[in-house]
């Protein structure tokens, strides 16, 4: 199995909710030796590795990765409110 970490540009993934790291994307041509033996040629998958261990499983695209990345391993996002201005009363 031949893996190549392929480059985005910063803020293309959601950080990682353990270490606040962005994932790096990995695809991977060929089968590993834990893979089970099948006589049809594996095309390239993709996942999305971090820093401190999390990973998400091989997928045929990169789109099922980020999915994956999401539910799983990904900073859930705060709403955002507008702040609140107080009404200025008039000197009299």
């Amino acid at each position: 199995m031949i893996e190549r970490v392929i480059a985005h540009e910063p803020g293309r993934f959601t950080r990682c909710r353990n270490c606040s790291q962005e994932p790096r994307h990995i695809r991977a041509a060929g089968r590993s030796s834990k893979e089970a033996v099948q006589f049809i040629a594996a095309g390239q998958r993709h996942t999305l590795e971090c820093r401190c261990g999390s990973r998400t499983a091989r997928h045929e695209c990169l789109g099922a990765a980020e999915s994956e990345w999401g539910t799983d391993y990904a900073q859930l996002s705060l709403p955002l409110r507008a702040p609140r201005r107080r009404r200025v009363r008039g000197a009299a």
